[in-house]
């Protein structure tokens, strides 16, 4: 049974898109886009990568951070979109 991917608004703000096997398990979630054409940009690529690409063996190091610069862009992305709502 084939899954799909989803496109959805993140509760902080943007969309993320969540991949979901056969059975509506979720697989995995996207970082944070500001825009739809972001988010839907990003499937386009990943759909290349998961056609084409390499499995490779990570360390817990580099997922770590991989995990930190995510969570810095969303908080500098957040912090953005807070200062031109204000401005």
């Amino acid at each position: 049974m084939a899954g799909h991917l989803e496109l959805v608004d993140a509760p902080d703000g943007g969309y993320r898109v969540l991949m979901v096997d056969g059975e509506d398990v979720l697989m995995g979630l996207s970082k944070r886009y500001a825009t739809v054409n972001e988010a839907v940009q990003a499937v386009e690529a990943l759909r290349e990568v998961a056609g084409t690409g390499l499995l490779r063996q990570g360390s817990a190091d580099r997922y770590a951070l991989l995990e930190s610069e995510e969570f810095m862009m969303d908080r500098a992305l957040a912090g953005a979109s807070l200062k031109a709502e204000v401005g």
